[in-house]
This record gives structure tokens, C-alpha cells and sequence, in this order.
């Protein structure tokens, strides 16, 4: 995942109520957000907008794949999908027909750190839908036919990957920067570890995420505080009162280097970075800028400058902030022709260096502003979108203010600062890169994690 939530920008200026149960409390001015309370004290950030008749709720428990034992990697992603092959009172054809038939869309995934989901349904079919969601949490059959039937699917998909080049740079990379650490294995696991996974594995690590104790629930749409109120108690009051999986230990910095994973192929995929900052790094804005300047862009960005309009050395290439909680990185990817790798990998590094040395100029710092202030609402284009961008608000201890204030936060960094955090943050001599295909003239100086 190369993903960062740096992507938001400013609107929704209204009152906000905190609603403790069902009562109303004093209005504060929060960006338009509501924080709702159920009777059991299940809380949750509402964006009211009853203009359609459509509700989402996206939901978020603490503890993901990391905390699955490597024999039994891919455990976590069949229990997001095991969820909705029956629950309760419906059996896995009963439960996907009364989706379908009332248009109601939920689903889980499994990520590094979290275990989330997403529900979205008509105003209309919201009684039902949010009994399906309990059903699926609460009481999910995890019948071993179709546990059998979803594990053959993982294990079909993990035997392709194995001779993508994509997924095998990310693979090799991932092993290799976070070595004896639990982000070191596949999210998805091998096909080894997916055919050992029984119903009790899949049962086990549900119970342990799935508690009240670190639930983060984001809602937009159609839907009262009052009544939403009611609606966080019915899906989630039912859920055990328990700690979550612990947080997992610190991750030391990625070793530095190249790795060459010899593959046929007439193209070479490079996956490049090193260490990078947490989403609560003070630092964290100025940082969004100065990657958007290095690669937040294939057509504006240096590497893409570099590497694609001014050599044709590649299609597309891109470097961007992951915040994960236990490792934080800066990390990149891009493809080009073997011939061309050696040169590539070069030019990475020298762009590194000199943005890190010299940071970005007025100009360019002014240019990512723009685009990270302005791209925000374009990407508030749903319901669901809405409701997942306040999951991560709170995921990341944002504050209910965090629209009204995002703009100004991307403003206020000034030139000396943005180049003050290039220097911090731009490691060249620590770049690590997973080079997969068969480059020419490109030495490797650490051997290849795994070729599967």
C-alpha cells in the first residue's frame, strides 16, 4: 500500500452537536462533523447530508494480518471475506441474495494493522441492512464448505502472483525491509499458508479484533444523530467489551541496497524507499509537500520529469508517504526496460539527493500546495468516501476541526521549512530497491528475500 490520507481539503464549515445517548449536548463549530455516542458508549463521527437517500458506515477494529503467525498468513483477508458468506439466520446464498435484492453493499477488508468495513445502503432498507452487518459480526457461520471454496480462490490468486513481476518486487521488498518484524509477511500469505488455514484460525482471529475496545466508526449520509444513535447500538452493541491486539513493536530501518530477482521479461519493476515519518509527526504536512514535488505526480513530479519526459525511460513513476503505525516509510515504484534499470535506479537517487540537499523551490512548493489543497474535494466524491476519510481522521487522532484546518496547515509551510523536512526526511543513501526482471548492468549488493 502506497497510500497516505494527505489527500483532504477544507469544507463542510456548520455546527457540530455532541450527542451523549440520544440528547443533544452544546453545538461546537467542528468542519460539520458530528460525534454521536449509542447508550453502551459505541462513538462515532457523522457528516449529516439527507439531500439522497443513502447511508454509509464504515467501521475500523484494531489488529490486522500482522498479528497472524507467518504459517497461517492469509487468515486475516478469508476472514474479511468469510463474513459474508452467511450469517445468523441467513445461509451464504440466502445472505448475498438479500444484499442484492436491496441493493445493500457490505464488505471487509484485511489490512496490515486493521480489520475494517463498509456499509452503504438506501435510507429505506436501512433496518435490514444494519441486522445483516450485526448478523455478519456477531454470528457469522463460517461454514467449512465455503471456507474451502475461499481458501482454493487465494490459493488460485497467490499461484499468479507468483510470476507477477509486481507483486513479487513488493514481496522481496517488504522481506527484506522488515525482516524478523510481522510486516515482513505477505498480507495475503503463500499458497502453503492459505491451504493451512482451518475455521478455527479464521475464528480466532476474529475474536481478537473483533471488540468495541479501538472501534473507530465514520457515517455520512441520510441518517439522524438521535437515530444513528440507535443504529451503532443494534451493529455493534453486541460485540464483546475486551482489549484489542496490542500494537506491535517498532520496526528498525530498512537495511540499504539492491536486490535482483532474475525474471524473463522484457521490462524491469523497480520498488524503492526507505524509512519515512508517522502521520503524527509534526513535520507530517511539510513532508506531503516536499513528496509531491519528488514523485506525488508521473507528468509534474522530478522523477517524472526525469525519468519519463525527459529520457522516455518510463511510462509512469511515483513516490509517496505510507504511514503504517509500526514502520513508517517513503516508498516508490516505477517499470522500465532492462537496458534502462541500471540508469533508472540512478536517476532515483540522484533526484533524492538533490531535492534533499537543495529542497524545492518557490515555485514547485507553491504548485503542490495548490494541488494538495484543491485535489481534496474531487475526492470526496461518494457517500462512502466521506464516511471512510472519518475513519481515518480519528484513526490518526486528527481532530473534528481537521477540514477546517487542513488548508491552512498546507499554507502556513513556508520555503526555509519545506526544505528544513527534505533534508530530514530524503535518505538517497539508504534507498533500498527490489528490482525485478532482467536488468542490465544493474549489481546486486543484497540477496533477493524470496523469489516466490
Amino acid at each position: 500500500m502506497i497510500g497516505c490520507i494527505c489527500r483532504w481539503a477544507s469544507r463542510f464549515v456548520a455546527a457540530v452537536i455532541l450527542v451523549l445517548g440520544v440528547a443533544p449536548a452544546q453545538a461546537q463549530d467542528q468542519g460539520g462533523i458530528v460525534e454521536v455516542i449509542s447508550p453502551s458508549g459505541i462513538k462515532a463521527w457523522l457528516r449529516q447530508d439527507s439531500s439522497i437517500p443513502l447511508l454509509a458506515i464504515d467501521f475500523q477494529f484494531q489488529g490486522g494480518g500482522a498479528i497472524i503467525p507467518v504459517e497461517k498468513a492469509g487468515a486475516a483477508v478469508l476472514a474479511a471475506r468469510m463474513l459474508t458468506e452467511g450469517a445468523g439466520e441467513w445461509d451464504g446464498e440466502a445472505f448475498r441474495q438479500a444484499l442484492a435484492d436491496n441493493a445493500i453493499s457490505l464488505g471487509f477488508d484485511a489490512g496490515r494493522d486493521s480489520f475494517s468495513g463498509r456499509l452503504t445502503t438506501l435510507t429505506v432498507n436501512r433496518d435490514l441492512a444494519v441486522r445483516l452487518l450485526r448478523a455478519a459480526l456477531t454470528a457469522p457461520r463460517l461454514e467449512e464448505a465455503a471456507l474451502r471454496q475461499e481458501k482454493a480462490a487465494l490459493v488460485t490468486e497467490r499461484r499468479r502472483n507468483l510470476t507477477r513481476p509486481n507483486s513479487i518486487a513488493f514481496r522481496n521488498w517488504f522481506r527484506t525491509a522488515f525482516k524478523g518484524h510481522p510486516y515482513s509477511t505477505s498480507l495475503h500469505g503463500t499458497p502453503e499458508s492459505v491451504a493451512n488455514v482451518q475455521s478455527g484460525d479464521v475464528a480466532g482471529f476474529l475474536q481478537k479484533v473483533l471488540t468495541r475496545r479501538g472501534l473507530i466508526v465514520g457515517v455520512a449520509g441520510d441518517i439522524a444523530p438521535a437515530d444513528l444513535a440507535q443504529v451503532l447500538e443494534q451493529a455493534f452493541g453486541s460485540l464483546p467489551d475486551r482489549a484489542p491486539p496490542t500494537d506491535l513493536p517498532q520496526a528498525v530501518p530498512p537495511p540499504a541496497g539492491v536486490m535482483v530477482i532474475q525474471q524473463p521479461s522484457q521490462q524491469s519493476v523497480l520498488v524503492f524507499g526507505h524509512d519515512g515519518i508517522g502521520r503524527d509527526d509534526p513535520d507530517w504536512y511539510a513532508a506531503s509537500l516536499v513528496m509531491q514535488v519528488l514523485g506525488g505526480s508521473t507528468f509534474t513530479s522530478r522523477l517524472g520529469a526525469e525519468v519519463r519526459e525527459k529520457r522516455g525511460l518510463a511510462y509512469g513513476i511515483g513516490a509517496s508517504l505510507s504511514p503504517y503505525k509500526s514502520g513508517a516509510l517513503v516508498m516508490g515504484r516505477t517499470a522500465t526496460r532492462n537496458e534502462a534499470a541500471a540508469e533508472t535506479a540512478q536517476i532515483i537517487r540522484d533526484e533524492w539527493r538533490r531535492l534533499a540537499e537543495g529542497g524545492p523551490s518557490a515555485d514547485e512548493l507553491a504548485e503542490a500546495k495548490s494541488y494538495l489543497i484543491g485535489s481534496f474535494p474531487l475526492s470526496l466524491d461518494s457517500t462512502d468516501a466521506i464516511a471512510s476519510v472519518l475513519v481515518q481522521m480519528q484513526d490518526f487522532n486528527l481532530g473534528r476541526d481537521y477540514w477546517s484546518q487542513r488548508a491552512d496547515k498546507f499554507s502556513s509551510v513556508d520555503l526555509a521549512t519545506a526544505r528544513r523536512v527534505a533534508k530530514k526526511i530524503l535518505k538517497p543513501d539508504a534507498l533500498l530497491f527490489a528490482v525485478v526482471g532482467s536488468p542490465d548492468h544493474l549489481t546486486a549488493t543484497l540477496p533477493a528475500a524470496s523469489a516466490q
